[in-house]
């Protein structure tokens, strides 16, 4: 895999640099023959060890491809950029076609970039409907405290008892605004690596306990059964307890707001092989099996208005960030989060952590 027109001086740094890349890149001359192949290219055409005296239209068949890349070399000492996209496959490439030297003469060597922009087209989508979904959530909150304001205006010296009523739905307005750019705030911490952590040995048997009664009164104000199922609970797992205690109200509080009046939740923890297990199970309406891969997702809702009108219960609300922030905080931990549900049956959402080390002292 050498360079041999390349000066010895600047060979093996030019082939570390290509090595470097995370993106394919071939080195041809203008029959197509290969003259290197980095690590990605190798691995982009199925390749362990580099192939010799191989051409680029015999490890890329795609006749498309070769099209592009022929008509660009014919183009001389120009870089050319390509887009390549293949149909509903999802495959969409950016060929790039660079000389390696200035010299017209048949031997002069090329390289050839590919970049999948599929992924980039992903993260481009995913942001857009981050910021529309962003817009969507504070300008339905604002709106309404908007109005609610412009009308408080008009009585509030006619109907004092009404105006109260409005300025209260006005700080519930805030209060949502609020809570959900503090949430914003805090799931941009956490992706970038940010949040401060403390991580020690904690009981399993006491932070459940404990979620248990912190959410003990709200379950008991909407009439559902609030138990615990403790197995090896003096099992110490390595965590930041404050955060943990946040992940299991979250999914306590998410249970309680679609379970019906007479249903049960179950707060549990167990050990499974060098992780503790901690899950929340509840008899509630259900999450649709389409929506079951997406609720670990930012701003993802089930239908609000379903949940309310199935159940007497808080219902739905909320930013649509809390299990967002639940799947990156324990992520950070190292364990992994799960659902599981049948609709008209209940839910169960489950996480691992880590078992701490302890040392003797």
């Amino acid at each position: 895999m050498r360079l041999t027109d390349l000066s010895i001086d600047y060979q093996d740094a030019f082939e570390k640099f290509l090595e470097a890349l995370s993106e394919p890149v071939f080195i041809v001359d203008r029959s197509l023959l290969i003259h290197f192949m980095n690590q990605p290219a190798l691995q982009l055409c199925a390749l362990s060890t580099f192939p010799t005296k191989e051409h680029f239209d015999q490890m890329i068949s795609d006749a498309d491809v070769v099209q592009l890349v022929r008509e660009t070399l014919q183009a001389g000492t120009l870089i050319k950029k390509r887009r390549y996209d293949k149909g509903r496959s999802g495959i969409s490439w950016r060929i790039t076609v660079t000389p390696l030297s200035q010299n017209t003469n048949q031997d002069v060597l090329f390289s050839i970039l590919i970049e999948d922009m599929a992924e980039l087209q992903r993260l481009e989508h995913a942001q857009q409907d981050f910021l529309a979904n962003v817009s969507h959530e504070l300008s339905t909150p604002l709106t309404a405290a908007r109005l609610l304001a412009e009308t408080l205006e008009d009585i509030i010296d006619t109907d004092p008892d009404k105006a109260q009523q409005f300025v209260e739905k006005i700080e519930k307005e805030v209060q949502y605004l609020t809570g959900m750019v503090s949430e914003l705030l805090e799931l941009s911490r956490i992706e970038s690596g940010q949040l401060s952590m403390t991580i020690e040995p904690i009981e399993s048997a006491q932070i459940v306990r404990e979620a248990m009664a912190r959410m003990l009164p709200l379950a008991q104000r909407h009439r559902v059964r609030l138990l615990t199922d403790i197995q090896q609970g003096k099992t110490m797992a390595a965590a930041d307890s404050k955060l943990i205690m946040r992940v299991l109200v979250n999914l306590v509080h998410n249970a309680i707001k679609f379970t019906p009046s007479g249903g049960k939740i179950v707060i549990g923890t167990t050990l499974q092989k060098d992780q503790q297990r901690f899950f929340v199970q509840d008899t509630g309406i259900g999450i649709p099996a389409g929506d079951l891969p997406r609720v670990f997702e930012r701003f993802f809702k089930t239908d609000r208005a379903r949940s309310k009108a199935d159940f007497i219960g808080p219902g739905g609300g909320g930013t649509g960030l809390g299990l967002a922030i639940a799947r990156q905080v324990v992520e950070a931990h190292g364990g992994r989060i799960m659902a599981e549900s049948i609709v008209g049956e209940g839910s169960t959402f489950t996480f691992t952590l880590p078992v701490a080390v302890l040392h003797d002292a």
